[in-house]
């Protein structure tokens, strides 16, 4: 049975509460950030994977940038609607340990 994720709140320090597909940047904290160090972690073959717990950090910031980069996205460090929908596409890659 596919499990099914339902639209979240999440605070943003300085703007507030977004719903659904929301965008994180440098501060935010909750489950929609660890979503997002999932899928980079997933995405990207640098080492050491960052540490899944729900903080957007410097670490964070300095992998969603990179992530942007190599995909041609605007560099800003903002996980909004182009990069959501870049690291969202398709399935993930295995990933060989």
């Amino acid at each position: 049975m596919p499990i099914v994720v339902a639209p979240i709140d999440i605070q943003i320090p300085g703007g507030g509460v977004q719903n659904g597909s929301t965008t994180i940047r440098q501060g935010s904290a909750g489950p929609r950030v660890a979503y997002c160090q999932n899928l980079l972690n997933a995405r990207l073959t640098a080492q050491p994977c960052l540490w899944v717990d729900g903080n957007f950090g410097p670490k964070t910031d300095n992998r969603v940038r990179q992530y942007q980069a190599l995909n041609r996205l605007p560099v800003d460090g903002i996980v909004g609607p182009q990069t959501w929908a870049a690291l969202e596409a398709g399935p993930p890659p295995i990933k060989k340990m």
